[in-house]
């Protein structure tokens, strides 16, 4: 009998037992990962893991788990805006307007791509994720796709100049570049020669020599190496765009040590290319490539600048 008292009360115990709380959700038309996440108070990124997601597609019809919910919200939040595109539009003029990432804004609408058309729906994520310390910088400049297959740097060094004033003929400045098999003396290579090589192959040329021409035009340009991001944000603070050496369209890439024909060793890179750096906010920064302009994270364009050394050519 005392057993049985003994079983019974341990039965009327208090149990505190926690179950985790999860949510279904069957994707509707219009539906993203980010509306979705807003909606039920969670992450995107915690949606993605309790679904084994490896992007931001999803799919009409698509059963997603709700991890760790609480009731679903019935409207979307206030800090959500919707934009309806208009002829003209990207995604980097849409981001500068609303002061929010091009990254957050595809991550907000599911996009693989800067592709979008007119009269698409487009959620803008909540712009007070940037910082009042890190402001939106955009400096205003265009330009034009080079017009030889390894001449970027005569192109960028143009559109450069320009800026502060002085026109220069891209054909022109490419002609006058010395020619080296060394890169930081000059032009290595054949200027129709395939993108990707490295010296002595087809190849193009370093910041000291483009520097060194864009003085002779009047321009005081200085070539740098080893330049930080804290220096390459008070540039851009003082309306000063700035060259650098990346490796093809600001993607990772590899250097190595390349000894040329006078001694002389430097570090050389496959796709080695040239862009303005002319904008940055919080999480990213902009660029100016030919006539194309594009945003990448900062730690994108960190593995594409480190290769060469964070080369670049500012205005002194």
């Amino acid at each position: 009998m005392r057993r049985l008292l003994i079983i019974l009360a341990l039965c009327l115990i208090p149990l505190n037992i926690t179950y985790a709380e999860t949510s279904h959700y069957v994707v509707q038309k219009g539906d993203t990962l980010y509306r979705i996440a807003a909606q039920y108070n969670v992450s995107v990124e915690s949606i993605k893991n309790a679904n084994g997601l490896r992007s931001n597609i999803i799919y009409i019809g698509q059963q997603l788990t709700i991890p760790n919910t609480s009731a679903p919200t019935t409207s979307t939040p206030s800090t959500t805006t919707i934009h309806i595109t208009q002829a003209g539009d990207t995604l980097l003029r849409i981001s500068r307007r609303y002061g929010v990432g091009v990254d957050d804004l595809r991550a907000a609408n599911g996009l693989i791509a800067d592709t979008i058309f007119v009269g698409q729906t487009l959620t803008i994520p909540n712009s007070t994720t940037t910082s009042p310390s890190s402001p939106n910088v955009f400096i205003n400049l265009s330009g034009r796709n080079q017009s030889l297959p390894l001449d970027c740097e005569s192109r960028s060094a143009v559109d450069w100049a320009r800026h502060f004033g002085i026109v220069i003929d891209e054909l022109e400045f490419f002609r006058r570049l010395p020619i080296s098999d060394d890169p930081d003396v000059g032009f290595v290579g054949n200027v129709y020669g395939r993108w990707g090589q490295t010296p002595p192959n087809a190849y193009g040329v370093h910041a000291e020599p483009i520097a060194a021409l864009l003085q002779k035009y009047n321009v005081n340009a200085i070539a740098k190496r080893g330049m930080t991001l804290d220096e390459l944000r008070a540039e851009l603070n003082a309306n000063r765009p700035v060259i650098v050496w990346v490796t093809g369209s600001v993607v990772a890439g590899r250097a190595f040590n390349y000894t040329a024909s006078n001694g002389h060793t430097t570090l050389v890179a496959p796709y080695e290319h040239t862009v303005i750096v002319i904008g940055y906010t919080s999480t990213t920064f902009t660029f100016l490539d030919g006539g194309k302009i594009y945003s990448r994270s900062i730690s994108a364009f960190q593995s594409s600048w480190s290769p060469l050394g964070n080369m670049a050519v500012v205005k002194q």
